[in-house]
């Protein structure tokens, strides 16, 4: 289960499509429109929080290295998976003990991936999410302690460009010597058909995924390239759930925690002794600055993982000063951190509105239901950087121009359902980027490449705007400005739109029509829709990629949970996820949560204390015998 989560969370790299840009425009442009830290940023770990370890020496940097490109591109990380965490402390609670939040944000799907249980032992009460399958419980809580996750995007992928002899493939140079490469036969049975044998080569780093002389599976698959990823690695992640299930303080969570390697997640943690903290753990490898934004040289030993960032000097924070924490993906740490964890991380937006938030409730005011709020924030703080900047630039608007003018300017930067505001800047911002970007980094599918962020793109129209980039290189004795780039997306937004409601401007524009999302079949995801009788389609729901509430057409808060703190064993939790209990579609619980959710509220948990407690809501008992 973990290992192919970590295929889900921790797989992506944009090392290719870099080396790709290093290769036509140098190093300078690359570190001038993929700097190594975002212009503006929340951290996890707030700036200024003290390191309470000797750091370690980095590893001499690996030599500069070009690479030969490629056409295949490596695994882009999907922008839709992300999540959101946070705790308050006692000090903000209005109980006095902390309150902890958690909304994983995977693939939707029916069934869910989810499933809720309660595991009860002599030795073990806890409540909580889980995949079917896995013995412990993933997300969740017990009557001292929650806990619960989201992906920290680590730089766990390196891919190396390997040199071979001769056209046998039997060595490879590295450290300036010929080795050996060691081949393996897999054999995977075909029903009613032969056996399938393919011969895997492997340097020390890790596998060639694929030969020159071999198709892809996955276009998006570097050829003659050697794979090190931190999955292929031994780890024991299941005995860290196994003891955060019976964690009853924070020693316990801090020890749990030393057990795990992949995906790297942003454990958050709240206790009923009054503690809250946050690790950003994971085993991440002890590499010098930037290693392996690029495809590295398979011959350069220098690049090679030689060792790890010892697991306590891994960022983390307990009980700080600001009493919360949180995480949504965004950058670990700020740049005084002394090791390297990656390059870039999830865009700022979801973590700076969360930190917002929880920074203007009051001390002793703070509930649940301040929180499942919180969950259900539709506030678009990436249309409020940008809009204000895109509108500067639309001076005369025409006629196609102004109804667009007048709804975005009155737009209060929510993505509510049925506002037609986020449709047009959703389109308008979109078609803007490409303009953008397109002519000189979408160019050619045969040489892929990565387009600068959004925080480099605004940074760019606000300071910088005669720069060179927003020339389209395309047009011949033509030099475009931001103003006319700005302008024709407009335009070509609205008439896109009036195409594709077959009308002018009206409530079918509403965010929800336009966004669409999709409760799809776990079998049907591949984007056909043939099992749309056991999916749930056009959900009216607001949110955004961008936003807390980070539902899009086809991913989302998969589980929403919420856990009160108590003494006495008097610990309460809430939750829900998009589905149901059943995995039959025949069943009424198949899909009986869905509305719960999608109207931003919580099931209060029956959490039992003991096998033997009663409750109204226990329906049915199945007792299972020899």
């Amino acid at each position: 289960f973990l290992k192919n989560m970590s295929f889900v969370l921790a797989s992506g790299t944009d090392d290719l499509r870099m080396t790709n840009i290093l290769r036509k425009y140098g190093k300078q442009t690359s570190e001038d429109l993929f700097p190594n830290y975002p212009f503006v940023e929340s951290p996890i770990i707030p700036g200024g929080t003290p390191h309470d370890f000797t750091p370690l020496a980095l590893p001499k940097s690996p030599i500069d290295f070009m690479g030969t490109g490629s056409s295949k591109a490596t695994t882009e990380r999907d922008k839709g998976i992300g999540s959101n965490n946070w705790a308050v402390s006692g000090l903000k609670s209005a109980t006095g003990l902390p309150i902890l939040a958690n909304d994983p944000h995977l693939t939707l799907s029916l069934p869910s991936i989810w499933y809720q249980v309660q595991l009860q032992s002599p030795e073990v009460n806890v409540y909580g999410s889980t995949m079917p399958g896995t013995p412990n419980v993933i997300i969740g809580f017990n009557k001292d302690i929650a806990w619960g996750v989201t992906n920290v995007g680590a730089d766990v992928v390196d891919w190396y460009e390997v040199k071979f002899k001769d056209a046998t493939k039997k060595e490879y140079f590295h450290d300036g010597q010929w080795k050996k490469i060691t081949t393996r036969i897999e054999k995977y049975k075909v029903k009613n058909g032969v056996d399938v044998i393919d011969t895997v080569l492997y340097t020390h780093h890790g596998p060639i995924v694929y030969l020159d002389n071999e198709k892809p599976l996955k276009k998006n698959i570097p050829t003659g390239h050697a794979l090190r990823w931190i999955a292929h690695d031994k780890s024991q992640e299941l005995t860290t759930f196994y003891e955060l299930n019976r964690a009853k303080n924070y020693d316990d969570y801090t020890k749990a925690l030393t057990h795990y390697s992949a995906p790297a997640q942003n454990f958050v943690f709240a206790s009923n002794q009054n503690d809250i903290a946050l690790w950003v753990n994971g085993k991440f490898p002890l590499k010098a600055r930037q290693q392996g934004k690029y495809i590295l040289d398979g011959t350069d030993k220098t690049a090679d993982w030689n060792a790890f960032i010892p697991s306590a000097h891994n960022p983390h924070m307990k009980n700080p000063y600001r009493e919360f924490v949180s995480s949504a993906n965004q950058s670990s740490t700020d740049p005084s951190y002394p090791y390297y964890i990656n390059w870039e991380f999830a865009p700022s937006e979801r973590g700076r509105r969360i930190n917002q938030r929880l920074e203007k409730m009051p001390n002793g005011k703070v509930t649940v239901d301040s929180l499942r709020m919180l969950q259900n924030d539709n506030f678009n703080l990436k249309a409020l950087d940008f809009l204000p900047t895109m509108l500067s630039y639309i001076k005369a608007p025409s006629s196609t121009q102004l109804p667009a003018i007048k709804i975005l300017s009155a737009w209060k930067f929510n993505n509510d359902p049925d506002e037609i505001a986020p449709t047009i800047f959703k389109v308008w911002s979109d078609l803007l980027n490409e303009a953008i970007w397109k002519d000189e980094f979408g160019y050619d599918e045969n040489i892929p490449m990565k387009y600068p962020s959004s925080d480099r793109t605004l940074r760019l129209m606000q300071k910088d705007p005669k720069s060179k980039w927003f020339d389209d290189v395309s047009t011949k004795n033509k030099v475009e400005t931001i103003e006319e780039l700005a302008n024709s997306t407009l335009s070509a937004a609205m008439d896109s739109l009036k195409i594709w409601r077959k009308s002018e401007m009206n409530k079918t524009w509403a965010w929800s029509e336009h966004k669409s999302t999709d409760i799809r079949h776990l079998l049907d995801l591949g984007g056909t829709n043939p099992l749309k009788a056991w999916s749930k389609n056009d959900v009216k729901i607001g949110g955004g990629g961008s936003v807390i509430n980070a539902t899009t057409e086809r991913t989302g808060p998969s589980w929403r949970m919420i856990v009160q703190l108590g003494k006495d064993n008097n610990t309460k939790g809430y939750g829900v996820y998009p589905g149901g209990q059943s995995g039959n579609p025949g069943s009424p619980h198949y899909d009986d949560m869905i509305e719960t959710w999608r109207k931003g509220e919580l099931n209060e948990l029956l959490f039992l204390k003991s096998k033997d407690e009663k409750s109204d809501r226990i329906k049915k008992i199945v007792k299972l015998v020899k």
